[in-house]
């Protein structure tokens, strides 16, 4: 079995073409993950252009400018620092009706710390809205007090509470997502975490890999169909057994190597760039009402795993139209069709169900929703058992994983017999 194995891993490692697609892949990963790196930009505070790592180095700055715990005080000493800039004239804009500072005052004083002040005017507005003008803050009585953690509770319950044309929540959905918020421990930390911001927002690039693994591993069967070894491997004394089991696991194996591969590059070349800093942070930095308690290590890591279990289910997949069809093609057609096809259906504005189907096909699945209200949400009720989102991925792809393999070994043994 050992001997098959090793075989079967060579045969897959050796292969030209997977050579070429693995090496295309992993170049396509490395320039798409350093692209965020080159291209990252950050305005100084005379509102000149600054990118690449010299950028990284000056949001690191600004970023720790307001670094610490968010208690109240803390958040009401810094709204209170910057509605005194409107106190000077000299920083009032007069080119508009509403309160704006003047383009120097506003790349001086504002601009540099707009992450920070995104997530504390954010926490303010109403789900899923974008205060652009930051009138929140802006507005806002300092005198009856901030109430920062109060304002969140308020803002999910809204989220919760009110109506939608497609999914309402239950009684049930509700209080799984409030006992969610309330394990999440307060005060909030903040401090620099570009790295890892960007990182969630990238990982969804993997989906090239997965894509590039189904393409290395599609020939596994049929390609014997298309050479005419079948008929000399099937008459083999373990070819009904041992060499199926050996090409299965071949298969994953070799789909997890290079898997990983991929990951150490595309990760490392980000976290190298915008540095390890702000990993034990809450993922409640990206967005104050997210209902996962973890920190943005932990989401990254969660998103991994959940890339993983993607590429196992689709990786299975492959291997059941491998053994199913005659030839490579119409394996990859449909591989890439059923990765790929998501990114043209669109969400639905009145059909719930519907939405959350499409957060479970492959390429959405591949994207986080740590910092999106929408997504973030999202649960799969079954009875009295709750499912969020990212459980639901990952029991879905394990589930179709578990389904495929022994339809794999079922269809090669048939193929066999005919």
């Amino acid at each position: 079995m050992k001997t098959l194995f090793v075989l079967e891993l060579k045969k897959l490692a050796k292969k030209r073409m997977n050579i070429i697609v693995i090496a295309v892949c992993l170049l396509l990963i490395g320039v798409l993950f350093y692209l965020p790196v080159s291209q990252y930009i950050v305005l100084d505070t005379d509102g000149n252009q600054v990118n690449g790592l010299s950028a990284i180095a000056m949001e690191k700055e600004y970023a720790n400018t307001y670094a610490g715990k968010l208690t109240d005080e803390k958040i009401k000493t810094d709204i209170a620092a910057y509605q005194a800039l409107f106190d000077d004239p000299a920083n009032v804009s007069k080119d508009t009706e509403q309160k704006a500072l003047t383009d120097s005052a506003y790349y001086k004083y504002f601009f540099p710390y707009s992450d920070y002040w995104k997530l504390i005017n954010g926490n303010y507005v109403a789900p899923s809205t974008y205060d652009s003008t930051f009138s929140a803050i802006t507005n806002m009585d300092l005198e009856n007090g901030i109430d920062f953690y109060a304002a969140r509770d308020e803002k999910i319950n809204t989220l919760l509470n009110q109506e939608y044309v497609d999914w309402n929540f239950s009684n049930s959905e509700k209080a799984f997502w409030l006992d969610r918020v309330s394990s999440i421990t307060t005060p909030y930390e903040y401090s620099y975490h570009a790295g890892w911001e960007m990182l969630l927002s990238c990982l969804e690039l993997f989906v090239i890999g997965i894509i590039g693994i189904c393409i290395c591993v599609s020939g596994t069967f049929c390609g014997e169909y298309k050479s005419g070894a079948d008929s000399i491997i099937l008459s083999s004394r373990y070819g009904k057994s041992k060499l199926i089991t050996a090409k299965i696991l071949a298969a994953f194996v070799y789909s997890l190597l290079v898997f990983t591969l991929f990951i150490l590059t595309g990760c490392g070349i980000q976290l190298l760039a915008f540095g390890f800093d702000g990993w034990n942070l809450p993922v409640q930095v990206l967005d104050t009402i997210t209902p996962y308690n973890l920190s943005l290590m932990g989401a990254t890591l969660l998103g991994v795993a959940t890339l993983y279990l993607i590429l196992i289910g689709m990786v299975a997949f492959t291997l059941l139209l491998s053994a199913k069809l005659k030839s490579s093609v119409p394996v990859l057609a449909l591989i890439v069709l059923a990765i790929m096809l998501p990114m043209f259906l669109g969400v639905s504005e009145t059909n719930g169900i519907w939405n959350r189907i499409l957060a479970l096909l492959p390429y959405n699945a591949t994207q986080t929703v740590f910092s999106d209200e929408f997504f973030g949400y999202f649960d799969y009720p079954f009875g009295k058992v709750i499912f969020d989102v990212v459980i639901m991925r990952m029991i879905v792809y394990t589930i179709i994983a578990l389904i495929c393999i022994p339809f794999v070994r079922r269809e090669w043994k048939r193929h066999q017999v005919s």
